[in-house]
């Protein structure tokens, strides 16, 4: 499910690279460079090849690079006495994202270039492609994150991407460590900053909720505005006081209001929105219906908040623009691997594997007990252990397993040894007296759970299948496939 690194061809003059990387330079010049490039596999020619350490020392590929083409390369200072002209950094990763800084304020200067930056615990992709959506239909063609790429190396090499056809950014900004935020921040400079929310994820890097908090907000510190969620104190608390802030929201106080929502079909919900005043032109009602090819309350709100970073970057909102933006809402289909429904051998399944966090958990098993409620059928769930959740795993993996259970399965398998530790702390394995779903099965890993779960499925029952990356539940899913 990894997204590939997109190939750019951007250019840069030997003077244009020193300027934003501060490197030291040896070779002519008047050398043209044309592409930025981090993987010999994909590199094109004249490309600037930058020596990343990552699971192999980009520093080993370097003889590759040249013969592949390249046709100069950042390297750590001292690190490599190459043939090719040669930059030499401290830090070939800050090199990087150094050079996505420079191209993407370059190109601001010849036109704006409207950049919103996404972030929070949960939703954060499916929020990107609504954004992107809505920026296609006020400003034309959007760079938009491809994928997952929402770390410092995805999100540079994303904004380098970016061309004299672009007329609006939306890119995604992930973290699982302390300062990731922030360098992102620094790279984006966004004209707005969407956090979704503040949730555990990744404690095993960010140590306690406020670190989470603290690591997201990082985000505002160099946009022009923040939009955040009403109910996220966390959040509104650490937006710097000068700041202008739209809110989204289910409250009364809410810039974007979700006023209603209401399930028309299987996986399909019409919603209504209540903007505030200024967001529209004068004589235009501020109200805007539409409907959404996603499943939950969870996506309703993230189109609301999608509409809000989409209002703070375009001029006050005419008929005809929120005619565009209810097209462009209803258009978007779910990610795979993100809510994702369809059906496989008779079953209705939900695909929620890509990843998983508390706050993502319990939106999905919400998503999953109201398709089932609406088509009057089982829901059988399969849920994995949550990762990177360091010294809160146990607590998280309890809570967990009570909102397991507070969805009401008519049966399910626990995946994993964190979710079977909480599953015997809940009292809800299978074969104890408890007042919860009779079967609730053990299974070490998704090869085992896979076998479990055929046996308890059933054509017309509605399965959902939520984990975390690294236990691959993709395989229950998989395993459902005929062959």
């Amino acid at each position: 499910m990894a997204t590939p690194i997109p190939i750019n061809r951007c250019r840069f003059s030997p003077a244009e690279v020193i300027r934003a990387t501060g490197a030291a330079f040896s070779g002519p010049g008047d050398l043209a460079l044309a592409g930025v490039s981090i993987d010999t596999r994909s590199i094109v020619p004249d490309a600037l090849f930058v020596a990343l350490r990552g699971v192999r020392d980009g520093h080993e590929f370097v003889r590759e690079a040249a013969a592949r083409g390249a046709a100069a390369v950042i390297v750590e200072r001292g690190r490599i006495d190459s043939a090719l002209p040669c930059f030499e950094v401290d830090d070939t990763l800050v090199a990087l994202g150094a050079l996505a800084r420079f191209h993407l304020n370059r190109m601001r200067a010849m036109r704006p270039i409207p950049t919103i930056a996404i972030g929070g615990a949960a939703g954060k992709t499916t929020t990107k492609e609504l954004t992107a959506a809505l920026a296609r239909a006020l400003f034309g063609e959007v760079l938009a994150t491809p994928g997952n790429l929402n770390n410092l190396i995805g999100v540079p090499m994303t904004i380098l991407t970016l061309t004299d056809t672009h007329r609006a950014a939306v890119l995604e900004c992930g973290t699982n460590r302390r300062g990731e935020i922030a360098r992102l921040a620094r790279i984006v400079a966004p004209d707005v900053a969407l956090v979704l929310n503040v949730d555990v994820e990744h404690t095993e890097g960010l140590g306690s909720l406020e670190g989470v908090a603290d690591e997201e907000a990082a985000l505002f510190a160099t946009a022009g505005v923040a939009i955040v969620g009403t109910t996220e104190a966390m959040l509104l608390a650490r937006v710097p006081r000068e700041m202008r802030t739209l809110t989204f929201g289910a409250t009364a106080d809410a810039g974007v209001r979700l006023a209603s929502r209401v399930i028309v079909a299987p996986g399909r919900q019409r919603i209504a929105l209540a903007l505030a005043r200024t967001l529209t032109a004068d004589g235009v009602d501020p109200a805007l219906e539409a409907n959404l090819a996603l499943l939950g309350a969870a996506s309703a709100m993230n189109a609301a908040a999608a509409v809000a970073a989409i209002c703070a970057a375009a001029r006050p909102l005419t008929r005809v623009d929120l005619a565009a933006l209810a097209r462009a809402l209803a258009a978007v289909e779910p990610v795979a691997g993100r809510l994702s429904t369809r059906e496989v051998a008779g079953v209705v399944v939900i695909d929620d594997t890509y990843n998983a966090n508390p706050r993502s958990v319990r939106v999905a098993l919400e998503a999953g007990r109201e398709t089932a409620d609406g088509l009057h059928t089982r829901l059988i769930v399969a849920l994995g252990d949550m990762l990177e959740l360091g010294a809160l795993a146990p607590a998280m993996h309890t809570e967990a397993v009570r909102d397991l259970f507070r969805a009401r399965p008519d049966a399910g398998v626990a995946v994993g040894p964190e979710m079977a530790a909480a599953v015997r702390a809940v009292g809800g394995a299978t074969g104890q007296s408890s007042p919860h779903p009779p079967i609730l099965e053990l299974a070490a890993d998704s090869t085992i759970a896979a076998a479990v779960v055929r046996a308890l499925v059933q054509p017309g029952d509605v399965l959902l299948v939520k984990g975390s990356r690294g236990i691959a539940m993709e395989r229950i899913i998989d395993a459902l496939t005929p062959a």
